[in-house]
């Protein structure tokens, strides 16, 4: 969960408008730093979890099943919202690979979760692309990246990828924070 005292010692979210790199989080070794990302996801990662072990797969007992997320966050003074895509096996799907760049896109599960003081609401949003590398030392990430933006007049949270430093289509969202 977002820790409270720390929300309140973040600093406003400059231009908010302006485009800028997703974070990304393992969530396999859930740490102080990720407990907010992993509590988002929490009935996911644990559906991944049995996943791996009805299959056998015990090798992640001491931890998560393989999961990733990617996040954005907004801090203001009346609420912080965080847009956030988990990277699991069981609940993303491949759309494309781009072997020159180094990596697989994926579409995931999106969620914002809007905190404002002590009240926390998650809502499902669709689904969002994030990026997964081979693993290889060549990925570029000035060249391949996920961002987003918050457009200030509309309340939308923006994401868009960028492979080979050209926009993947089907994967520029919109999501309104208003309708949740």
């Amino acid at each position: 969960m977002l820790n409270l005292s720390m929300a309140t010692a973040q600093t406003l979210t400059p231009n908010p408008g302006a485009w800028r790199p997703m974070a990304y989080a393992n969530l396999q070794k859930v740490s102080p730093v990720t407990a907010t990302y992993a509590e988002i996801w929490r009935d996911l990662i644990e559906l991944n979890n049995r996943a791996y072990r009805a299959q056998g797969d015990t090798r992640f007992a001491d931890g998560n099943a393989p999961a990733t997320e990617a996040h954005f966050v907004i801090w203001s003074r009346q609420r912080s919202v965080v847009l956030s895509i988990l990277n699991t096996a069981r609940d993303c799907s491949r759309k494309t690979a781009d072997p020159v760049a180094h990596v697989t896109i994926k579409l995931c599960p999106m969620r914002l979760a809007v905190y404002e003081g002590i009240e926390l609401r998650t809502m499902n949003a669709g689904r969002g692309c994030v990026l997964e590398t081979d693993g290889v030392l060549r990925f570029d990430a000035g060249s391949s990246g996920a961002y987003a933006s918050y457009d200030i007049p509309t309340k939308t949270v923006k994401t868009g990828l960028i492979v080979n430093h050209a926009a993947v289509d089907g994967c520029s969202f919109n999501v309104p924070l208003e309708r949740h």
